[in-house]
């Protein structure tokens, strides 16, 4: 498998409703991170916000 680079938005992918980050995410992004890709938030905020 080639390695990606993998973006992520916040609102709505990585965050809940509740602006947290679940559990399953963070252990998703763990197992891409394992497997050689690189994960990246991709988001139009301004960097205080996130």
């Amino acid at each position: 498998m080639e390695k990606a680079l993998i973006f992520f938005d916040i609102d709505g992918t990585l965050l809940n409703d509740k602006k947290q980050l679940p559990a399953s995410t963070k252990e998703s992004i763990r197992l891409l991170q394992e497997k050689g890709h690189d994960v990246a938030i991709a988001t139009g905020r301004a960097p205080y916000f996130f």
